[in-house]
């Protein structure tokens, strides 16, 4: 099964933090400034969403300290994305309002 492309939109209505960064050489190449699109649902996973492929992946590492990445999960759909952030929310009751993602 092949991963589906997740708009941004999508992404962002799902609590994802957007962090632009400044890099001469990126910007020089490419025209615009990278982003780090992300979310933390602990210390050590976080999900991690590319802007030039719209692809998302779960990420887990060793440590906040060292950051190191052990593994990686392909998120496959929006549904697969809504699941995780379910998985491993702290609340009894979604916050999310996920009529706006549908």
């Amino acid at each position: 099964m092949e991963q589906e492309k997740i708009d941004y939109d999508k992404i962002m209505t799902l609590g994802f933090n957007e962090e632009i960064g400044s890099d001469d050489v990126y910007y020089r190449q490419n025209g615009y400034e990278y982003a780090i699109v992300s979310k933390e649902l602990t210390k050590t996973i976080s999900l991690d969403w590319e802007k030039e492929t719209k692809l998302c992946r779960l990420i887990r590492i060793d440590s906040p300290k060292t950051g190191n990445i052990k593994a990686e999960l392909p998120i496959m759909n929006l549904q697969h994305l809504k699941d995780l952030i379910n998985f491993f929310s702290n609340e009894k009751e979604q916050t999310f309002d996920y009529s706006t993602c549908a």
